[in-house]
Formats: structure tokens, C-alpha cells, sequence
């Protein structure tokens, strides 16, 4: 009961804060230092659980392309998982197959399910 009480409360300050344009844009933060294994890093409404580890030129790629290092306990934003199957062949693919398997993940139509 308590659960769904917070969960009202929380929709209902969502939308005051839409309705008073109080939001705020995303802003990209700088990058930070090569994330360590299970980090969880995030683009737009994406979001990577590295369960991999990354070298210095896969880090450095994806943080061109706009991926940034978030600690998910301070951010109350909803994210959807990228699948690690999908993961698993970014860091896995070569340099000439990468961006081609990047952009299947960024276009992909996630299933509401998948926000978190």
C-alpha cells in the first residue's frame, strides 16, 4: 500500500514539474575515467550495464559518440536496457563492424518494458 502511495506522489510531482516547465534538459557532463567492470554507463535513454571489461579505445569511442559514466543511485531518469546480447557484439565487433552494430542499438525500437 505504502508502495503505491510513493509511486502516486512521484507521478503526480512528474507532472507538476511538466506543467510548470520547471524540467531540465539533459546535459551531457564530461567525461570521466574508464569505467570499471558492472559500471553502468548512459546516452539520451540508454543505458549499459557493463557486465564486459572495456580497453582505452573502445572507452574513448564510446564517450565521442556521447556515453558517459552514471551512477545510478543518485539518478532517478528512466533508461532503457540496452539487452547484453546486443552489448556483448558492440565490444566484441572490429573496428569496421562497430559502427554498423551501434547503430542497430541506438535505432532499435525498445519495448517499454525494457525503461527502468
Amino acid at each position: 500500500m505504502h508502495l503505491h502511495k510513493t509511486m502516486a506522489l512521484t507521478i503526480i510531482k512528474n507532472e507538476i514539474r511538466s506543467l510548470l516547465k520547471i524540467r531540465k534538459e539533459r546535459v551531457i557532463p564530461p567525461p570521466s575515467g574508464m569505467p570499471q567492470f558492472g559500471s553502468t554507463i548512459v546516452w539520451d535513454k540508454l543505458k549499459i550495464q557493463l557486465r564486459m571489461t572495456i580497453d582505452g579505445e573502445q572507452w574513448d569511442w564510446l564517450t565521442l559518440k556521447g556515453w558517459r559514466v552514471q551512477d545510478m543511485r543518485k539518478n532517478r531518469r528512466n533508461y532503457f536496457k540496452v539487452p547484453s546480447k546486443a552489448v556483448e557484439r558492440l565490444l566484441l565487433a572490429s573496428q569496421e563492424e562497430r559502427e554498423d552494430v551501434y547503430q542497430r542499438i541506438v535505432n532499435y525500437d525498445y519495448d517499454k518494458s525494457r525503461l527502468s
